[in-house]
């Protein structure tokens, strides 16, 4: 996860337009908030397991175990929560996404996951 915040870093600043111009970058933006995603769920889908008999097997169902073991706080789990939607959207491609949309979610996916990496190791030391 510190890898792609760092690749997120080292994008810049973007904004619709610019997305919609470079075209590889978008591509590469889109990936690099999909894993971004991808790595939180996991990580929760793993903690969840490790404390549930029926663990989750939905996205958004393994941040709520996240939340409900107090792994993640509701203010984490609710912008998790949108990442999700914006991960299906760019996964299975529903529709075109807004490029506005997607540059702004490029600054809250690091705060994103500066948090969830704080979040999940204090409550990975309180718990073990």
């Amino acid at each position: 996860m510190a890898e792609l915040v760092e690749d997120l870093d080292a994008v810049g600043a973007v904004d619709g337009a610019r997305l919609h111009q470079e075209r590889l970058l978008r591509r590469a933006v889109e990936r690099m908030l999909t894993q971004v995603v991808d790595l939180a769920v996991s990580v929760c889908s793993h903690v969840v397991s490790s404390r549930m008999v029926n663990p989750p097997t939905t996205y958004r169902g393994a941040i709520d175990a996240a939340l409900t073991l107090k792994a993640l706080d509701e203010e984490l789990a609710t912008s998790l929560r949108r990442a999700i939607g914006m991960r299906n959207l760019l996964v299975h491609d529903y529709a075109r996404a807004d490029l506005d949309i997607v540059a702004a979610a490029v600054p809250q996916a690091r705060a994103d996951a500066a948090a969830f990496v704080r979040q999940v190791s204090a409550w990975l030391l309180r718990e073990h």
